[in-house]
């Protein structure tokens, strides 16, 4: 109860609603050597819906939808100097496949990106001498 109080100003949930415009927190910088001269966020982008997990599905202004859910941690609201009209019927996706990933659980975890794929020796080209 201290800690909410002490951090009611700093502590923010966010509730996105269909149509919103977020900026996307960039993670993929935090561990790199020269994250000060890249963006720290991606965007602006638009909210389509919320899965079932409550991570964001979301897509760019020219209607690409990203392939997996994002994180609620990483969207933020953003803030427009002047008035940006976006039209959710030209969100290239078909209405299935938005369903299906509504329907997911998934917290939009960052971790399932970072994985790299077993190396099983394919693509390494062999001496032949």
């Amino acid at each position: 109860r201290r800690f909410e109080q002490e951090h009611q100003y700093t502590i923010k949930d966010f509730d996105f609603q269909r149509g919103d415009l977020v900026l996307l927190r960039n993670t993929a910088i935090e561990k790199a050597l020269n994250r000060k001269m890249r963006a720290r966020y991606l965007g602006p982008m638009v909210v389509i819906s919320r899965n079932r997990g409550g991570a964001y599905l979301i897509a760019e202004l020219d209607g690409t939808l990203l392939d997996r859910p994002i994180a609620a941690f990483r969207v933020i609201p953003y803030l427009p100097r002047r008035s940006i009209h976006f039209d959710l019927s030209n969100v290239d996706v078909t209405l299935e496949h938005l369903r299906e990933m509504e329907q997911s659980d998934s917290w939009g975890n960052d971790d399932e990106a970072l994985v790299e794929p077993p190396d099983d020796g394919e693509g390494v080209p062999d001496d032949e001498d």
